[in-house]
C-alpha cells in the first residue's frame, strides 16, 4: 500500500467516526436521501465509492441524488424590521457539495432564487445562497408582511427541504459527493457538460404540495 493510499485511509477513518458513529443518531436518520428515486444511506454508498475504485454497474456517477428533511425550519418574525426568518436547526444535505471551492475553475458559485410564492411573500425578497446547505443557518426574507409570517408559521412543521442533483464524483478535500465536476476529486466520474447537472434546491409545505420557493445554481469562473 502507498503512503497516499494509507493517509487517506485514515483520512477516511477519522472522517466516519467523527460523522457518523458520534453523531446524533436521530440527525443520521432525519434527512432522508435517494438515488434514483430509492432511498438510500448516503454514507454507505460513499463508504463503498471509497473502498472500490472499479467502475462497473454499481457506479453512482451521473444518477440522480436527492435530499429530503421535514421539520428542520423555525419560523421567526420581526415586526420592526419587517424581516420573516427561516432557521435552520441542524444541518442539511451535510454529505454532499453544491457550489465549487477552486476560484479559477468553471462550476456552480451560488443559488439563485428563481421562484418565491407570491401568496406568501408578495412583496418580500431574499439573498441568493453563496454557501453550502450544510453550513446555511438561515434565511431572510426582507419587507415581509405579518399576515403572511401568520400563515408560514402555521405550517412550520409541514416545512419540506428538497435538494437535487447529479453525481459529479467524490471530492478529495472531504470525501463529499459533489453535485458538479469542478475541484479536486478521489473518484472522478466522466467528463459532462454543466447542463447535465442541475442542482435545485425547493422549500415546501409537505402536507399541501405548495411550492414556497425554488433556487438552482449559477455556473461561472468567479
Amino acid at each position: 500500500m502507498t503512503k497516499i493510499k494509507r493517509v487517506h485511509l485514515v483520512f477516511l477513518l477519522v472522517f466516519f467516526l467523527n460523522t457518523f458513529l458520534f453523531s446524533n443518531t436521530s440527525e443520521l436518520y432525519s434527512n432522508l436521501q435517494y438515488i434514483n428515486n430509492k432511498q438510500v444511506l448516503l454514507y454507505k454508498i460513499m463508504n463503498w465509492w471509497n473502498i472500490n475504485d472499479k467502475v462497473d454497474e454499481l457506479t453512482p456517477c451521473h444518477k440522480i441524488i436527492k435530499y429530503e428533511r421535514i421539520g428542520n425550519i423555525e419560523v421567526k418574525y420581526n415586526k420592526i424590521s419587517k424581516e420573516l426568518t427561516f432557521l435552520f436547526k441542524n444541518s442539511f444535505a451535510n454529505l454532499v457539495d453544491i457550489i465549487k471551492e477552486c476560484k479559477n475553475c468553471y462550476g456552480p458559485t451560488y443559488l439563485k432564487n428563481i421562484f418565491l410564492n407570491k401568496d406568501y411573500f408578495k412583496h418580500s425578497k431574499m439573498k441568493n445562497i453563496k454557501k453550502e446547505l450544510s453550513d446555511l443557518k438561515k434565511i431572510v426574507f426582507k419587507n415581509g408582511k405579518q399576515v403572511e409570517a401568520k400563515k408560514i408559521t402555521a405550517m412550520e412543521t409541514n416545512i419540506l427541504l428538497v435538494l437535487e442533483g447529479n453525481i459529479g464524483g467524490l471530492l478529495l478535500k472531504n470525501n463529499n459527493i459533489a453535485l458538479h465536476q469542478a475541484g479536486d476529486f478521489f473518484r472522478s466520474c466522466s467528463e459532462k457538460k454543466k447542463e447535465d447537472f442541475p442542482i435545485l434546491f425547493t422549500i415546501s409545505n409537505h402536507k399541501t404540495g405548495v411550492i414556497l420557493l425554488k433556487s438552482t445554481a449559477i455556473w461561472n469562473k468567479e
